[in-house]
């Protein structure tokens, strides 16, 4: 009997597919038949799923913004919670380096095309309230302002880790400097270091 199509699984797999295309040539690199030699299948298969570029771009980057935002939300915590989901935000290992090089292209992408810009709104409102509560926990009465600075500067600080004008170690420590001044402390049993 043969094997019922998972067309989901396919989608994801082109998605994937892109992704790794994304992470070593940018935006540019992407073509149907790109992602289709990418993904191993043919490239009419990736027209049955997607009936252009941008409609494929688009479900990638939703897909990838879904798996990130579930993994920062089920992370176990090592120490101050807020700290370490900021810390899972930042490219400190090979699988949050690949993530960060596709985020980025995205967010150049919509710079320009306010599809995208639409699309990419990388943290969803409810993902934003979760931060902002975790920060009111700990007596912060505007934290919703802080929120939006530190994913501003997680942002940046991503952006220069990738243009090889920070270390990660560097972009750990201001962090944690910036955290310390609204009230949180990095646990004495885990320094500062980015995630090998």
């Amino acid at each position: 009997m043969p094997r019922q199509v998972d067309h989901e699984e396919r989608r994801q797999k082109i998605a994937e597919a892109l992704w790794r295309i994304v992470s070593t040539q940018g935006l540019e690199g992407v073509s149907l038949r790109n992602v289709a030699t990418e993904a191993g299948i043919s490239m009419g298969l990736v027209q049955h799923y997607f009936s252009s570029k941008d409609d494929m771009l688009l479900f990638a980057f939703d897909m990838l913004s879904t798996r990130v935002e579930t993994r920062l939300r089920t992370a176990q915590p090592q120490g101050p919670p807020i700290r370490d989901i900021f810390l899972q935000m930042l490219p400190l290992d090979d699988e949050r380096l690949a993530e960060a090089h596709v985020a980025v292209a995205f967010m150049a992408r919509a710079a320009v095309s306010p599809a995208f810009a639409e699309a990419t709104r990388v943290q969803s409102p409810e993902f934003r309230e979760y931060l902002a509560g975790l920060l009111r926990a700990d007596g912060l009465s505007n934290a919703d302002e802080h929120v939006t600075i530190l994913l501003a500067a997680l942002d940046g600080m991503t952006v220069h880790i990738l243009a090889g004008q920070l270390t990660p170690e560097a972009a750990v420590q201001a962090l944690d400097i910036h955290l310390e001044q609204l009230g949180h402390r990095p646990s004495p049993s885990r320094p500062p270091q980015p995630n090998k």
